[in-house]
């Protein structure tokens, strides 16, 4: 048995590792909040953000944020006790829980109306929707889960929109955010 563990430890070591380049990097993709014709909608952006490389790690630059904060939502929250529009652009982060998010006046078909946002690595959208941008009604939000849901809040600063590429209309899917 001691030549086999020998023989297993030794392939082992020759795997190669994987690693992460420019051009395997995924791209990043967030569920946007945003206006058109003065409703709020659905969207998949990609953030134009090119990939820095340190330490094992991947890290994208998304911009620049003012006034951060921490939210925690009590659990079963509904539509009837939270806001239509951001205060502000900002990116979210959802640390644990459930965000339910729908865009009921947006004209476009139910399917692209609506999203389900876990906490966790794929947790992160960013608002846009804000009446500044023109949005009359909003969006509506709940946070179903039986636990709190925490959120991670980072404003934009000057509410500035970042630069995107519109990957399609309604939320991005898992197959948009594998890899990121």
């Amino acid at each position: 048995m001691k030549p086999f563990l020998s023989l297993l430890l030794s392939t082992i070591a020759l795997w190669p590792t994987q690693t992460i380049s420019q051009a395997t990097a995924p791209q990043f993709n967030i569920t946007a909040l945003t206006t058109v014709n003065n409703a709020s909608r659905l969207e998949c952006w990609t953030l134009p953000s090119t990939p820095q490389f340190a330490a094992g790690a991947t890290s994208y630059e998304i911009g620049n944020f003012s006034n951060s904060f921490i939210g925690i939502l009590p659990a079963r929250t509904y539509s009837n006790a939270t806001i239509t529009h951001p205060r502000q652009v900002q990116f979210t982060i959802a640390l644990s829980g459930l965000i339910h998010i729908r865009t009921p006046t947006s004209g476009l078909p139910e399917t692209y109306n609506e999203a389900w946002v876990h906490g966790g690595k794929y947790g992160f959208l960013i608002a846009a929707d804000t009446v500044e941008s023109g949005s009359v009604q909003g969006h509506e939000t709940e946070f179903p889960s039986d636990q709190p849901t925490w959120l991670a809040e980072f404003p934009t600063v000057g509410g500035l929109v970042p630069e995107h590429i519109l990957l399609h209309v309604g939320p991005c899917g898992l197959g948009d955010l594998i890899g990121v």
